[in-house]
């Protein structure tokens, strides 16, 4: 399968899965990626989708759709995506591997890690110290997906408290010793 053939397959998909909403993207099959395991990427500000070279033409025309289901929603692999996704192998659209197999409970058809959801907490408590359980539960759960409720979540990982629990007080712990340094200095 070529770019060309791969343009002409993302109009045909724009306007039978989106209604024709998408804007134009380029299509570009890449010699390599820069993540392990990545087969394509979609770039919204260039308006670019790229696709690993040397796939399958099933597994080319899927990364496709995954890409073009990003553009669509707008982000991540979260609920919005996974809706999107969901919403097209109900439709039909041919989806392969992986993206098969998305649910709204999962983290992308897999099983949310415990260093996953721990490298999570500790972006959003760089940005956002102030959070508690429950909203960042809610966070990571629009943002990366997973049970859909605050309960469900925690039913399925019971480990997620104590990762949040043992970040918070990392970060505040390690925002007191900046507090502390500073205070030394001004003396």
């Amino acid at each position: 399968m070529d770019g060309r053939q791969l343009r002409t397959l993302f109009k045909q998909f724009n306007e039978e899965y989106w209604g024709g909403r998408l804007p134009a993207y380029s299509i570009r099959i890449v010699a390599r990626m820069t993540s392990l395991g990545e087969w394509g990427r979609w770039l919204k500000k260039r308006r670019l989708i790229q696709i690993l070279r040397g796939l399958s033409d099933e597994d080319m025309i899927s990364t496709l759709l995954h890409e073009m289901a990003h553009a669509a929603t707008n982000g991540g692999h979260g609920m919005p995506w996974k809706k999107d996704m969901i919403r097209l192998r109900s439709a039909g659209a041919p989806l392969a591997n992986t993206d098969r197999v998305i649910r709204l409970d999962d983290g992308y058809g897999k099983p949310i890690s415990r260093n996953q959801f721990r490298c999570s907490m500790q972006d959003l408590f760089l940005d956002a110290p102030e959070f508690t359980l429950s909203g960042a539960l809610r966070y990571f759960i629009r943002t990366e997906g997973g049970p859909p409720t605050i309960a469900a979540f925690l039913r399925k990982y019971p480990w997620a408290r104590t990762v949040f629990n043992v970040e918070k007080r990392e970060q505040a712990e390690e925002q007191k010793r900046r507090i502390d340094f500073f205070a030394l200095l001004g003396k």
